[in-house]
């Protein structure tokens, strides 16, 4: 009973930490560092901490969150610079060519270009500039009619995480079935182990009628039987 419970357990456990990879952040590979997608970059100072909390950047690094060179996707990492300073006017992208941050003029964006002089640190301060639609900086007027990427966190628009869900369901399922062919085995060898070996049963009363004549005057075959059956 105990070794179903640690499986049902280890099944529980390993659909949720399936379904938590799922929604986590989806590495990219062809920078110098490494770069994770994310639907949001932080907007405001408490998020943007909790989220460099969680990188943990080096202390000749900073984390940054910014779109991509296509402008159709935001990107997170630890850029190796241990502070990103921005001129105004300009909005930053991540270049994958050299893995280098580069910039966009913003003074013809409709609202939000960045007036000072900024840091990368307080790029949450200037959310035209981490606003993206398919390709363009919501912001731009060309890009109005756009459906926008949410800045709210997954709203299920986007379908990337469908086959990271369908790879967790398909483990879940593994796990389960493992279990139930588990069970069943054990069952099988329980009932097999319980069913008497007629030669062994008549082989042990022969030699209890040998050592005790005198216990079996008054029994019957069948009562001795039941007896043994019950070892």
């Amino acid at each position: 009973m105990d070794q179903c419970r640690k499986l049902r357990l280890i099944f529980v456990g390993l659909c949720l930490f399936s379904i938590f990879l799922s929604d986590e952040c989806r590495k990219l590979d062809g920078y110098s560092f490494p770069v994770y997608t994310t639907d949001f970059c932080p907007r405001n100072e408490t998020e943007w901490k909790a989220r460099s909390s969680s990188f943990n950047c080096s202390k000749d690094s900073s984390y940054a969150c910014f779109p991509n060179e296509n402008i159709t996707e935001l990107l997170e990492f630890c850029y190796p610079l241990r502070y990103i300073s921005i001129q105004e006017g300009v909005c930053l992208f991540l270049a994958k060519e050299r893995s280098e941050l580069n910039y966009v003029d913003c003074k013809d964006f409709t609202h939000g270009c960045p007036t000072n002089h900024y840091q990368g640190s307080t790029v949450y301060k200037y959310q035209s500039c981490v606003s993206i639609g398919d390709g363009c900086f919501l912001a731009e007027q060309s890009c109005e009619s756009t459906t926008p990427r949410s800045t709210e966190g997954s709203n299920g628009s986007n379908i990337s995480w469908i086959p990271s869900l369908l790879g967790a369901l398909v483990l879940c399922t593994i796990v389960l079935l493992s279990i139930v062919i588990y069970r069943r085995k054990k069952r099988n060898s329980r009932q097999a182990n319980d069913e008497e070996n007629p030669e062994t049963l008549n082989l042990l009363w022969n030699i209890d009628k040998e050592n005790n004549p005198d216990a079996f005057k008054n029994e019957s075959y069948v009562g001795i039987t039941l007896k043994y059956s019950k070892i």
